[in-house]
């Protein structure tokens, strides 16, 4: 064979050892690939198993919920998360778990529970209604609104000249009283003071006196005019917010609505019975 035929063969057989080796590395490298993807399957489900208590979770086990077992920033702003949201009723829950913990201990302790609360109740029962009904001692009824400044506090002089459009004069204990005569007798209905403290008003210095809101109050012991003075200690504090630019508030320092006026008037029907069972004895 001659020199050219020789380098063929050679050309042919370096080519079918390329692509030999070629085809070998493909599934060499596919073999790999393949073992590879197997591997981190099962290292992902046995992380998922191990950690699942803890809530730890490779992210492609699949999308999860951020809300569920994740501490978030955000669940800070809920009610429940502020301890001075806490209300009487998650008081109560508190009582009433400490209670069902109880029940849970060892029944050696039943009797003597039973003993101590068959004698709590029984000196409970020991008062009779007779001896409450004379042991009894009425106070009256404390009814207040106040009227609270919006944006600026409320001057002295324009004050002093909306309160006696309202009918408010100054009295005793330097304050603001709404009077009734009647029979040649002067009752106050109800009284307006200061909301800062001591309440009081400087009523020589009202030029150079503001404050930032007024209290009204009465304190009431069931006669019949009771009604008349709460309605008419309302709209009294409703004119001089108009008159001041100011909110008309109740006792707990919120907006007065519709419901909380009900609510007030059926504090002074009860009063009025209370008042007159005790003077029927």
């Amino acid at each position: 064979m001659d020199a050219s035929t020789i380098r063929l063969i050679l050309i042919v057989v370096g080519a079918v050892l390329i692509l030999l080796l070629y085809l070998w590395e493909r599934h060499r490298e596919k073999r790999e690939q393949e073992g590879d993807e197997y591997e981190e399957e099962m290292g992902v489900a046995a992380s998922d198993a191990g950690d699942a208590p803890y809530g730890v979770r490779s992210g492609k086990a699949g999308k999860r919920d951020p809300k569920i077992g994740v501490y978030d920033d955000e669940d800070d702003d809920s009610p429940d998360s502020d301890w001075s949201y806490l209300t009487p009723r998650s008081a109560k829950d508190s009582d009433s778990t400490m209670f069902e913990e109880d029940r849970d201990e060892p029944e050696r302790d039943g009797p003597a529970r039973q003993v101590a609360s068959t004698s709590e109740s029984d000196s409970e029962s020991v008062d009779t209604p007779e001896d409450e009904d004379q042991g009894e001692t009425l106070e009256p009824l404390l009814i207040q609104l106040s009227v609270s400044a919006r944006r600026y506090p409320f001057k002295g002089t324009e004050m002093l000249e909306v309160a006696e459009r309202c009918g408010l004069y100054p009295g005793d204990m330097d304050i603001f009283h709404c009077l009734d005569e009647f029979d040649d007798q002067t009752r106050i209905y109800f009284s307006m003071a200061n909301m800062v403290k001591p309440g009081t008003f400087p009523f020589d210095e009202m030029e150079s006196f503001s404050t930032p809101g007024l209290m009204l109050f009465a304190q009431l012991e069931g006669n019949p005019e009771d009604m008349t003075i709460l309605d008419e200690m309302i709209a009294t504090a409703r004119k001089l917010a108009l008159a001041l630019n100011g909110d008309v508030l109740d006792n707990s320092r919120r907006p007065l609505t519709v419901s909380k006026e009900e609510e007030m008037r059926q504090a002074v029907l009860a009063n009025e019975v209370r008042w007159s069972k005790v003077a029927l004895r």
